[in-house]
């Protein structure tokens, strides 16, 4: 056993029901780190080439960092990653709470999960051992059932669930997974990955512990991160509102999806914002293992809506997609969609663009209320999205079109539909505009895993002219709304740096840019964990690495340049608010992805790496794939 990693990867073969333990070398952890690093290794690795998402041949990891399980706020986060359902190419997906920990206090470092069980099954593992069990008294439950069925199966042990709901059985292409009821795997459908398998759940007997290099540093680091909190701005807000408490700020600055993207602010968007519903429907807060910051705030609703505190309050996306962009701004009715979603294992950023498609598609009379069975659905109606909600993750009537994503939409009800469909690379994007932050612009149409709001910071970045900025290598400055070379080689170098943080496994608001922790510590942490003399060049190298990783996966499965770009609603100038005739010009989205390409040294033409720049991180083994 290392510093910092057990040396013991599971593998799990379901359709032959064998379960072994594997061991890689100390350069393997060093140079991969862990976490969706580890997943693209695996996927390109082992998977064939044109794998259906769906089938057997998918290989789905289950992934922590060398750092995880050190109690350090922001350390204790786990990936997910396989071949994504919804997009069709490389699929990840983070979760916070106490999953990743729990994976590595039994005694492993990943979990490789491949084939398909006859029958429902889920894995218990318990310290360094696991056994695949059957599942058919879980198959059909909610989540919160099958939590406590599990529970009281086990009733003298602390367990972490990881699990999939009815919609990842009914395998919706956005179906996600929760950890334990308040922590959710929400983007890419890996819950749907897990239906397909007959994998109800990954269910870990908490037990043991692990081992680092520097115990008195790594608690050096916890009391430094604690300490930082009061006055650090955004974090000091996570602790007292969660991510609810910035919504009204972005809102104020023209950045909350509104009416299907058409909008990005509304008179009432202030009803949505936590400083003004948490001290009325707020209840008892949780936090991730080893988190001073504790942002995980749950809500408790009597009326008009019942509304549990044992699944989570919405989120700051989640308010923007079931709440703002479907012209709902009651956060209790938010809630109670929030809480439907959890319960039934469904991404609600996804939930809420789909949605949104349907609602404006009727409004505008090009999908007829004769297709489907009820006949008021539509904006500013809470109980046409809980409708909704339901026939998706039954896939029920049009919730089985709806359950396979844009694309699918589109060729059910016909091109008159497209212009309602706000979908990159058939995923919905987060409430962020992309009109209002070019980086996003950027971002949501070349990531790998498609649309994603977390994988570079976001524009303040270039505009703070700080050392937060240049100790990242970027070089220049300039205005939010600029869409010229300093904006792209902020939002490559930052995309280096999140990658970095994924590969590891740690969050973004204690350790992303200008958070709790600096680069040094970053650095630090590195070296009280797993004892090793680093560098932020190295870890920055280690995050570039995944990156390829992810986009070569999506090369070999045929992805190329033509898929990285936005719906044209994305394109169109802000109507009113704010950000009134904002957005970034086609064009200038063109120099912006060419340029992008450039410094990523990609092919301009298709978009994909260049056998230089996979020889440059040690992936020629990618390179010589067919």
């Amino acid at each position: 056993m290392s510093n910092g990693y057990t040396g013991n990867i599971l593998r799990i073969r379901l359709d032959e029901k064998q379960v072994e333990t594997i061991h890689l070398s100390d350069d393997f952890y060093r140079t991969y780190l862990g976490g969706s690093a580890f997943g693209a290794y695996f996927l390109a690795k082992e998977n064939q080439v044109l794998a259906d998402p769906l089938g057997a041949d998918n290989i789905i990891t289950i992934a922590p960092g060398v750092t995880t399980g050190a109690a350090v706020s922001g350390v204790s986060r786990c990936c997910v990653s396989a071949l994504s359902p919804e997009t069709d190419g490389i699929g990840d997906s983070q979760l916070g709470g106490s999953i990743g920990p729990a994976i590595k206090h039994a005694g492993f470092d990943a979990l490789v999960i491949s084939g398909r069980s006859e029958r429902p099954c889920y894995l218990l593992i318990n310290n360094g051992t696991a056994q695949i069990k059957d599942a058919a008294h879980l198959w059909g439950n909610s989540v919160l059932d099958a939590h406590d069925r599990l529970h009281s199966e086990y009733p003298s042990v602390k367990l972490s669930i990881l699990q999939c709901g009815p919609a990842g059985e009914n395998k919706v292409r956005f179906a996600c997974l929760l950890g334990d009821l308040h922590d959710v795997a929400g983007r890419n459908g890996m819950g749907a990955v897990f239906g397909s398998k007959h994998l109800r759940a990954v269910v870990v007997v908490e037990s043991g512990k692990c081992r680092f290099a520097d115990p008195e540093g790594i608690k050096s680091l916890g009391r430094a991160g604690a300490s930082r909190i009061p006055g650090s701005g955004f974090p000091e807000i996570l602790k007292k509102f969660g991510t609810p408490g910035v919504l009204g700020a972005q809102a104020a600055g023209g950045n909350l999806a509104t009416y299907n993207f058409s909008k990005s602010w509304h008179k009432d968007y202030d009803s949505l914002d936590g400083h003004a519903f948490v001290p009325q429907i707020g209840a008892r807060g949780t936090t991730c293992f080893g988190c001073a910051v504790g942002c995980r705030k749950k809500v408790s609703v009597d009326h008009p809506y019942k509304v549990s505190d044992r699944m989570g309050g919405p989120e700051f996306e989640t308010l923007g997609l079931l709440g703002s962009n479907l012209g709902i701004f009651d956060p209790r009715a938010v809630a109670r969609a929030n809480e439907l979603c959890n319960n039934l294992g469904l991404d609600t950023i996804s939930t809420g663009g789909m949605a949104a498609y349907l609602f404006e598609c009727l409004e505008n009379k090009v999908i007829s209320y004769s297709t489907i069975e009820k006949k008021d659905l539509g904006f500013n109606d809470p109980d046409s999205l809980f409708w909704i909600i339901e026939q998706i993750a039954s896939r029920k009537g049009i919730g089985d079109i709806l359950a396979e994503g844009f694309n699918a939409a589109v060729n059910t009800f016909g091109d008159k539909t497209a212009p309602f469909a706000v979908g990159i690379k058939n995923k919905a994007p987060a409430v962020h505009m992309a009109q209002v932050k070019p980086s996003l612009s950027l971002m949501y149409a070349v990531c790998p895993i498609g649309a994603d709001h977390m994988s570079c910071e976001h524009d303040w970045l270039l505009s703070s002219q700080s050392d937060i900025s240049k100790a990242l290598g970027i070089i220049g400055d300039g205005d939010m709304d600029v869409t010229g070379i300093e904006k792209v080689r902020m939002t490559a170098y930052s995309q280096y740096f999140y990658s970095l943080l994924d590969s590891l496994c740690l969050c973004m608001f204690c350790w992303g840019c200008g958070n709790l922790y600096s680069y040094d510590d970053l650095v630090q942490l590195i070296r009280v964990t797993a004892g090793w003399d680093s560098s932020l060049w190295e870890l920055m190298k280690a995050g570039e690495r995944r990156i390829n990783m992810q986009r070569q996966i999506n090369a070999l499965r045929g992805f190329s340049r033509s898929d990285d770009t936005l719906p044209e609603r994305l394109f169109s100038p802000l109507p009113d608010g704010p950000a009134t005739g904002s957005h970034v010009s086609g064009p200038a989205f063109s120099r912006m992805r060419d340029a992008y390409y450039d410094i990523m040294a990609w092919d301009r033409k298709t978009g994909n790496p260049l056998p230089g720049k996979l020889l440059e991180l040690g992936l020629e083994w990618m390179a010589a794939k067919p």
